[in-house]
């Protein structure tokens, strides 16, 4: 099985006419032909039955189908990728971000560093994930960079410190504690609690070390979802502030303690170079939280040496 041959199926599938498939493809339609009974040969299945002048799917062949008309998108994608990293006329900046950062850091940040740069063609690959996913697309190269969490036991990762944002409790509008100026994480813990599916343990780690066992509700993927569930009457929750999620009908509640906040990092793998687009990206970042810049170690190898 080539990736000619199944370029070749999906065409046929789409057009359901050899004469017209072979005119895309550029190929003759008896070199089509041999190519779609050398794939149902080796499949040990009929892909097209005869319709007249057309051919349809056959049952196999939809089934099929299915599955080559997704992977034949991901491999184009993955081409378009590609031309992209290697056009020097472009600039791609390929990063993984957690949702928070998605929806509160990055955008004014991709848009300060836009209008600082009107002569580059920008292109931001974006992938959204938990932090431990960022952390493995950083280390295995499918991202340059990463704005995630801190993660101990990471020799593998630099993280350096980027922006912090106090936590809040989320509550229904109609709760006790929604009418409160401040509350603490003691009396929160008294209540069901949905927490994120964090592999940090971020929050609980929090209340376990003020000596308070949190009561697990659920856990959920994504700050907006969690809001949901709450305004709903599913328990609780504690979040990085983010006055969009008051659109869910839930209140925000500022918590007192001196611990409640979140700390977001620029990850990035240590030892590996990265483009020179990564990198003027990165010390605009960097540059942005730190003005004294030329006092802060440098990250980048070549500046260090």
């Amino acid at each position: 099985m080539t990736l000619h041959q199944l370029r070749h199926f999906e065409s046929l599938a789409h057009t359901q006419h050899y004469q017209r498939s072979a005119e895309l493809l550029g190929v003759s339609q008896p070199a089509l032909s041999r190519s779609i009974s050398a794939l149902e040969l080796e499949l040990g299945a009929p892909l097209f039955e005869r319709q007249g002048r057309n051919v349809v799917l056959s049952r196999f062949g939809r089934v099929f189908a299915e599955h080559i008309f997704a992977a034949m998108d991901e491999i184009n994608t993955g081409f378009a990728h590609v031309r992209d990293l290697t056009d020097p006329k472009k600039c791609v900046l390929d990063i993984s971000l957690n949702y928070i950062a998605a929806n509160l850091y990055l955008p004014q940040l991709l848009r300060g560093y836009t209008r600082l740069n009107p002569e580059k063609e920008l292109v931001f690959q974006l992938r959204q994930a938990n932090t431990p996913e960022i952390l493995r697309n950083v280390l295995e190269g499918r991202s340059e960079i990463g704005l995630c969490s801190y993660m101990e036991d990471q020799p593998g990762i630099h993280f350096s410190p980027l922006v912090r944002y106090p936590l809040r409790l989320v509550t229904p509008p109609d709760h006790p504690l929604a009418q409160r100026d401040q509350v603490s994480l003691e009396e929160i813990g008294q209540y069901p609690l949905i927490l994120s599916i964090d592999k940090t343990h971020y929050i609980e780690n929090m209340l376990i070390g003020l000596g308070v066992r949190p009561i697990v509700a659920c856990r959920m993927g994504e700050d907006r979802s969690i809001a949901n569930f709450v305004a709903c009457g599913f328990g609780l929750a504690i979040l990085p502030y983010d006055p969009q999620l008051e659109s869910c009908g839930v209140s925000l509640v500022p918590i007192r303690d001196s611990c409640a906040y979140r700390d977001f990092y620029l990850a990035l793998a240590r030892g590996r170079p990265i483009s020179t687009h990564s990198r003027d990206f990165c010390r605009y970042i960097l540059n942005g939280r730190n003005k004294d810049s030329a006092r802060r170690p440098s990250i980048f190898k070549e500046e260090s040496q």
